[in-house]
């Protein structure tokens, strides 16, 4: 929203005669604390999602993930240092 200088000159008079002047100050103040909350909070979200972004950038995927095949990642066969078979009942 693109406001020049005439259009804001038309905006105060009219609140001047809606509200009144004796109001007119307090809202306007309480209009510039709202408006410096919200960007501080757009700063705040802002770092936030920086931060995060940082540090999904910085992990490294699981190892043995698998994901683009859609298989389970292969474990290697063997006796598991039993000597014997892996077979039940051998």
């Amino acid at each position: 929203m693109n406001l020049g200088p005439l259009e804001l000159l038309v905006l105060a008079a009219v609140l001047l005669l809606v509200v009144g002047p004796t109001v007119l100050p307090r809202i306007t103040r309480n209009l510039g604390k709202s408006v410096g909350s919200f960007q501080r909070g757009l700063r705040e979200g802002k770092r936030v999602e920086e931060e995060i972004r940082g540090t999904l950038e910085r992990e490294e995927p699981p190892a043995g993930n698998d994901e683009e095949d859609g298989e389970w990642p292969r474990l290697p066969r063997g006796d598991g240092g039993k000597g014997g078979s892996s077979e039940a009942g051998g």
